[in-house]
């Protein structure tokens, strides 16, 4: 009897479905819904669909032409206390008459960590909003990218968007945001590079020990950077993305220090003064005081050179 209930429990492991297997949430929400970590009523296997799982940390949430019901405005707010973790998000295709398709995280300033590559995906065409609140949008792939385009109505508020991961070689990217303002972006050190959009930025916070590639014959304006104190053996780089198509250009009003950096095809401007100490200069560089490190750098190297 024992034998026979085991050869039962293994056949039934290999029945049963694998729970922890990633699958879309596609939201359905008509005029107004709230997404919580029990309503299960907005979620759906396919789009339109309803009464799917809510999605976990192994789930991908799709907005899409479907989400909103019919075709007119809607809005999805996040539920007071919900705070959570999926592999990715996409707004890309939903769109909706009028005001559009909505998602709200400024009533209860809910804070989302995406796992996957794509952080937030929102591309194409469409009147589509995102309204950030407080809370902070974490990135934690290696190759993580949030994008946002034009035709998003992107309301940063008080947000943070926080690029945590830190080995492999793909690149970090924050994309789009042309006429947009990012509130705090912070990238922890890592190996990967990180590339920011050449759109506003309020608050940029790069940890020592990163390579920083900027947009070529673009300019990413920074309303404050952060001070980077590093070391010989923790330096940043700041660079254009290819000095020869063009240098890139970050305005920013404010002054900025940097300890062991280096630097190459970038131009300063926006009335700060910007000055780096024990750090290189690797030609193409204007408008900045870049000070060598005594005795050659005590053997540190830069990072990415």
């Amino acid at each position: 009897m024992n034998k026979l209930f085991g050869l039962f429990l293994l056949a039934f492991a290999f029945l049963a479905p694998d729970v922890a297997q990633a699958a879309n949430r596609f939201l359905t929400c008509a005029t107004t819904c709230t997404i919580t970590a029990i309503d299960t009523s907005i979620w759906g296997t396919t789009t339109g669909g309803t009464g799917a799982s809510v999605p976990g940390a192994s789930d991908d949430v799709i907005l899409d032409g479907a989400t909103c019901v019919g075709g007119t405005t809607c809005t999805a707010t996040m539920g007071a206390g919900y705070n959570p973790t999926w592999i990715s998000v996409t707004q890309s295709a939903c769109t909706a008459s009028t005001a559009g398709c909505i998602l709200d995280l400024s009533a209860n300033n809910n804070n989302v960590t995406v796992t996957g590559s794509n952080c937030y995906t929102n591309t194409g065409a469409g009147t589509r909003t995102i309204n950030m609140g407080s809370g902070t949008w974490t990135c934690s792939n290696n190759s993580a990218i949030y994008s946002i385009n034009a035709s998003l109505t992107y309301t940063q508020g008080a947000s943070t968007i926080a690029f945590t991961g830190t080995g492999g070689t793909s690149s970090r990217r924050l994309t789009g945001g042309a006429g947009k303002t990012f509130n705090i972006v912070t990238v922890a050190s890592g190996t990967s590079p990180f590339i920011p959009t050449s759109a506003t930025i309020t608050t940029l916070t790069v940890s020592a020990g990163n390579r920083v590639v900027l947009a070529e014959a673009a300019t990413t304006t920074i309303t404050t950077i952060t001070n980077v104190a590093g070391s010989s053996s923790a330096q940043t780089l700041y660079a254009s993305g290819n000095p020869t198509n063009g240098v890139a250009t970050v305005s920013s009003a404010n002054n900025w220090t940097c300890d062991w950096c280096g630097f190459q095809g970038v131009t300063f401007s926006g009335g700060g003064t910007f000055t780096a100490t024990n750090s290189f200069d690797f030609k193409g560089n204007t408008s900045i005081t870049i000070t060598p490190p005594s005795g050659g750098g005590g053997g540190g190297r830069i990072i990415g050179g």
